[in-house]
């Protein structure tokens, strides 16, 4: 097992001079905003706007947690599974059967032609 005790330091260091990640300067607008939200120095609790900070950072997320969770990455990468899965089956299908292949293609935009004037006719 190591020691990164040694490391702690200049990590520390480090983030209190802002190098590295955001999270000081967000820390930092926090603290700012809070300071300039209570204009009596003496009413200012830093435990308490720690403890506010925290819970915000813990309720945020990530950007990329917002992003993979969102409806139209998930529509996205359904999509792309769909097509993806879609060209491996009508490869094989076309190589083995080429006339059902094209009969399902066929069938396949009669069908989207179908739902798109439905969709049409049903906004007017």
């Amino acid at each position: 097992m190591q020691d990164f005790a040694y490391l702690f330091g200049d990590s520390v260091a480090a983030w209190l001079r802002g190098r590295g990640d955001a999270r000081f300067q967000r820390y930092e607008r926090h603290y700012k905003a809070e300071r300039q939200a209570t204009q009596d120095t003496q009413a200012f609790d830093l435990e308490r706007s720690n403890e506010q900070y925290s819970k915000r950072c813990a309720q945020s997320g990530g950007r990329i947690l917002r992003v993979l969770d969102s409806k139209t990455f998930k529509r996205v990468v359904f999509f792309l599974a769909l097509l993806w899965g879609g060209s491996l089956l009508l490869s094989t299908v076309g190589k083995q059967q080429p006339a059902i292949a094209g009969i399902l293609l066929a069938a396949l935009f009669v069908a989207i032609r179908i739902n798109r004037r439905r969709n049409r006719s049903g906004r007017r």
